[in-house]
């Protein structure tokens, strides 16, 4: 027997090719027959007298089950011996099935990073011979840094035909670095009967870098004399899980009321890291002058809504009270504090 040779899975009541090879003289009928397990019972007797050609072509079988084809020679006058081919174990199955595959899967954007939102894409296919109605998709994602599972289960509102497929879609946000595994399970209920539960799961495995995280704090609330010179202080903080090196780039907006903006290069900052631009100026006339800065980052961050600070200060005459009740530090984390001393030991 060459075809069916055994494992392989047959349809009922498809066409099958039956093959095997002979040597030596033999009669010219064969009898075709689709046994159980063991031998000794026939299931179906495909053809009592075919012709000994080497093939035959079957209708198909109607009996669901593990069996094996025997074709036997039948004995003639000229040739009495029995001659006798079998396969190995086939199985018969239902193929008016659905069948649910997990096809393509993407993860977007392709290397993404901490606190991200990644979306995350699956094709569904039915490569059976019946539709499925509203299939079930269910996620779970499996997270880094002791994060428990995230899990999500979606009852998708088509019919899915034959040969056809959908796109299952789900966002969800990244907040640790590592690798993260995705597993998809079709039908994970078991509801629908289907040619081949075994291709109902794929995963997908990828990582999520660190990133910085760059927040500005600036003088505010001082009370500087008409006259004399007084330092501006504004301090680039890096709070994020990663560094800002090459080719990364970080530059500091310093603008004082006055005075105009200018622009700082700030040198890459490892994490908990921190860089003071400082400027000196003198005021003419009284009077409340604003502060601002904001970080200018060329890569990605963890939060981008933290980069801008804005304060004030009051320049005063040399007999007004020098002192206020202002926060002397104001940071774009919303973070204030009393003094650069208590900022050092505080941030």
């Amino acid at each position: 027997m060459t075809q069916p040779s055994g494992g392989e899975e047959i349809c009922l009541f498809w066409q099958q090719m039956i093959r095997w090879q002979t040597s030596g003289d033999m009669g010219d009928r064969v009898r075709i027959s689709l046994m159980y397990p063991g031998g000794v019972a026939v299931r179906q007797t495909i053809h009592p007298s075919a012709p000994n050609t080497g093939q035959f072509l079957w209708s198909g079988g109607g009996y669901s089950g593990e069996y094996f084809i025997r074709v036997r020679v039948s004995p003639t006058p000229e040739y009495p011996d029995i001659v006798t081919g079998e396969s190995g174990l086939i199985t018969m199955t239902d193929c008016d099935r659905p069948d649910l595959k997990v096809g393509v899967i993407t993860v977007s954007p392709q290397n993404p990073g901490q606190r991200q939102t990644v979306t995350f894409k699956a094709n569904i296919m039915n490569y059976g011979n019946v539709p499925v109605e509203k299939p079930v998709v269910g996620l779970r994602v499996n997270r880094p840094g002791g994060l428990p599972p995230k899990t999500f289960q979606k009852e998708m509102d088509v019919t899915l035909p034959r040969n056809q497929g959908i796109t299952f879609v789900q966002q969800f946000s990244v907040p640790e670095p590592g690798n993260y595994t995705c597993l998809v399970t079709l039908d994970p209920a078991g509801a629908v009967p289907e040619l081949d539960d075994s291709n109902n799961t794929a995963s997908w495995v990828f990582g999520v870098h660190p990133l910085p995280d760059l927040v500005v704090c600036i003088d505010n609330g001082k009370r500087p004399p008409v006259g004399r010179k007084r330092e501006i202080r504004a301090v680039v903080i890096n709070q994020g899980t990663s560094d800002t090196g090459p080719p990364r780039k970080v530059r500091l907006r310093f603008h004082v009321e006055g005075k105009g903006t200018k622009i700082y290069d700030i040198p890459p900052l490892e994490q908990g890291n921190s860089y003071a631009v400082k400027r000196r100026h003198r005021w003419g006339r009284a009077g409340t002058k604003t502060v601002s800065a904001q970080v200018l980052y060329s890569g990605n961050e963890l939060d981008t809504g933290n980069n801008s600070v804005r304060g004030s200060f009051f320049v005063r005459l040399p007999h007004h009270d020098k002192y206020s009740t202002a926060p002397k530090i104001k940071c774009s984390s919303n973070r204030t504090f009393n003094s650069w001393k208590d900022f050092s030991s505080g941030y």
